[in-house]
């Protein structure tokens, strides 16, 4: 994988950030941040290099750049996600969760299961709770996916402010269109869900090519 900064320095960048924002003088060092450290990056590779998207992949290899913000938003959900996962190490990966939101202005809880493969394009302004999501999953700007029994399945496409609130199952290869708001509604496979110009909310069996697919080099 090739990255914008040797891993060392990488580390460097993310304790500094988090000394500059958060100065509580806990110090972001020690064998678990770097296991998880090196858990993060080999999460990221695995999921970048089923996107398609400019900048994710280079002459058939990842690539990782501390100066994409979307790449650096995901980063920092993993090296969280990680750090939990190996020593629940609260007060770090808690700091982490609030370096994302200063930085990107999203809450992704270092608790919640996200998919191996997903993308994040834009993605200021969201919230993703605690829910059931699903790989080739894409996320825009100003989503929000509420805590609740929200299951997702693979190649969900979440437009530009999309909503999932409520009790619900978003079917495979579904797309939210750009300020919709789904509630308490199961969506089918396949569907196109907007709103129409007198907001009456609308669902559609899709007649072009899933929108998530694009995103990724996997047929899903």
């Amino acid at each position: 994988m090739q990255l914008s900064l040797p891993v060392s320095d990488l580390k460097y960048y993310v304790a500094t950030q988090l000394a500059t924002f958060l100065p509580d003088g806990i110090a972001f060092e020690g064998g678990d941040v770097d296991a998880a450290f090196s858990m993060a990056l080999d999460r990221l590779e695995f999921c970048f290099k089923h996107i398609t998207a400019s900048g994710y992949n280079r002459d058939g290899e990842v690539t990782f750049s501390h100066l994409h913000s979307d790449q650096y938003c995901q980063f920092l959900y993993w090296l969280a996600s990680s750090l939990w996962q190996h020593s629940e190490n609260k007060r770090l990966c808690d700091k982490l969760t609030v370096l994302n939101r200063i930085l990107h202005s999203v809450f992704l809880s270092y608790k919640v299961r996200l998919p191996d493969v997903f993308y994040m394009e834009h993605a200021i302004g969201t919230v993703l709770g605690h829910a059931t999501y699903s790989d080739f999953m894409v996320v825009l700007q100003n989503v929000t996916v509420n805590t609740g029994d929200v299951i997702l399945e693979p190649g969900v496409y979440l437009s530009a402010g999309a909503s999932v609130i409520g009790t619900m199952t978003i079917g495979a290869r579904s797309s939210i269109g750009p300020d919709t708001q789904v509630f308490n509604r199961d969506i089918p496979s396949d569907s196109v869900v907007f709103r129409d110009d007198a907001g009456a909310l609308q669902v559609r069996a899709r007649n072009k090519a899933c929108a998530a697919q694009r995103h990724f080099n996997v047929v899903f």
